[in-house]
């Protein structure tokens, strides 16, 4: 399997997704956020690039078991009923509902990949269901990871690295030159993953919002099964 990691959003125009699977990185926290909302029952996730898209998705459905969620700079977007936090996203409030998200680059970077023969969104969360769901797959992958506001993100790439090295624990892999540095850095030995990411601005930021729990819940590995896939336009559970 070819790998080719991408290192934000924003740099996904005029890349040819056609004939690949696309896994799309946003840990903290728009991929966790729609892992654990189809974890806990909703029916699917809508992406939306913009406010204004998400505002006229919602509108056009006629509201009713449908939520807005999302965030600008890690805040909940004013008149939307959920923010960017997974744990805002619990059974209780999600079950039977429709999400649909809009963050500032997890998102985006969705939106960037929909030509691809397959569009699926990875966290720590269910990071083990989909290296094996992966492994079994023969198209070539393109990761992206979705960045902070343009700028690359270390949890990002972390996760990345993870991802590469537990499909290379399964079959054969080749990586681009990008794929090759986060896969060094996931096996360097600087600890667990809240130590690697250590000083990682993104985790920083997060921790001055009074985001701290969100960070502990989205650095946790394999603590789900769902494996959430583009299909028409929204994300649902593939399996699991």
């Amino acid at each position: 399997m070819k790998i080719q990691v991408i290192a934000t959003a924003q740099q996904c125009g005029g890349i040819d997704f056609a004939a690949k699977t696309v896994v799309v990185i946003d840990v903290l926290r728009a991929t966790s956020v729609i892992t654990t909302a189809l974890s806990n029952g909703a029916k699917a996730v809508v992406p939306a690039a913009t406010i204004e898209e998400a505002r006229a998705i919602y509108q056009k459905a006629g509201a009713g078991q449908f939520l807005l969620g999302g965030e600008r700079n890690a805040m909940k977007i004013e008149g939307f009923h959920k923010g960017n936090s997974p744990l805002e996203y619990s059974r209780d409030e999600v079950s039977d509902k429709t999400l649909i998200l809009s963050t500032t680059n997890g998102t985006l970077a969705i939106k960037a990949a929909e030509s691809a023969s397959r569009v699926i969104a990875l966290s720590f969360l269910n990071i083990t269901a989909v290296a094996e769901y992966l492994s079994k797959q023969i198209d070539d992958l393109a990761i992206i990871c979705a960045g902070t506001a343009g700028q690359f993100s270390l949890d990002d790439a972390l996760c990345a690295g993870m991802l590469i090295s537990m499909i290379g624990d399964r079959r054969a892999v080749e990586t681009d030159d990008f794929g090759k540095l986060v896969l060094q850095f996931y096996g360097s030995e600087n600890g667990n993953i809240s130590d690697k990411l250590q000083g990682c601005k993104h985790v920083q930021y997060l921790q001055s919002k009074g985001y701290q729990a969100d960070i502990d819940y989205c650095l946790q590995t394999g603590l789900l099964q769902v494996i959430p896939v583009l299909k028409n336009g929204k994300m649902v559970r593939a399996c699991g």
